[in-house]
């Protein structure tokens, strides 16, 4: 009892827990523990993550209570978007190719997502460009699918925030191969790389990618499918920082104090 009391302290009249990693971790009570489960996992940033993931992300945010990632596991469970929109379908194993990129923003898997249902501006598609070294998305909704479009989305979206790749990798389409395009990259010297429409396994960052964000928007909307451009940069959030893979989520830092 005295080992595990020197673990909290009060801070004015709020009982807070000394934690490894983090700052001190404000301790919950029941209702406010349900209430930032709730508001974390589906409120105005969220996108209905899994268990583990939603227990580390209320511990960064500074949350603390004894049973947290056994209450984050069942509450997601027990959630009836997350059930209906889970992945039931699962491919079988296969061995793991490795992609090399030497340094961030050096190599981009960029692919193009649509149609969708007609949003505000007529916008219908959407752009998304993934780095292949820190996993960085980019993503601009576009009303029409054209070499001029991609071209500004690339100077506008990487070139002007992140300099200028060494290579590309894109299907084929027509909008990516276009002459235009093409002198476009020839010219700032970027290597374009191809893959074929019908294997989209070859350009495996972005269609990690769609997954996630494809995914995200069905969890959001719902019936209201019109509004996936406007809920897309709330989806895209925990794509650019990354969820926490199987390995780190089994760390629990609140139990490493010694």
């Amino acid at each position: 009892m005295v080992k595990e009391a020197a673990r909290y302290t009060l801070v004015g009249q709020k009982l807070y827990r000394k934690g490894f990693a983090f700052p001190f971790l404000r301790c919950l009570e029941v209702g406010e523990a349900e209430y930032v489960m709730k508001e974390v996992h589906e409120g105005i940033c969220g996108t209905h993550i899994g268990g583990r993931a939603l227990a580390s992300k209320i511990a960064k945010a500074g949350y603390y209570w004894p049973t947290l990632r056994s209450d984050c596991m069942n509450y997601v469970k027990k959630c009836d978007k997350c059930q209906r929109f889970a992945e039931g379908h699962r491919a079988p194993l296969e061995r793991l190719h490795s992609t090399t990129s030497p340094w961030p923003f050096c190599k981009w898997g960029v692919d193009i997502l649509g149609p969708f249902p007609m949003a505000p501006r007529q916008i219908k598609f959407f752009i998304v460009a993934v780095d292949y070294f820190t996993k960085w998305v980019e993503v601009e909704p576009i009303a029409t699918i054209s070499a001029e479009r991609v071209k500004r989305f690339l100077w506008k979206k990487i070139i002007c925030r992140f300099g200028i790749p060494t290579e590309i990798v894109s299907d084929n389409g027509t909008q990516f191969a276009f002459r235009s395009m093409v002198e476009f990259c020839e010219g700032l010297g970027i290597k374009q790389i191809f893959t074929s429409v019908e294997h989209p396994q070859s350009n495996g960052q972005a269609e990690a990618a769609n997954r996630v964000i494809l995914k995200g928007l069905r969890k959001r909307l719902e019936e209201a499918k019109g509004r996936w451009a406007e809920e897309l940069p709330q989806v895209v959030i925990p794509v650019e920082i990354g969820e926490s893979s199987a390995r780190t989520a089994l760390f629990e830092p609140s139990e490493n104090e010694d």
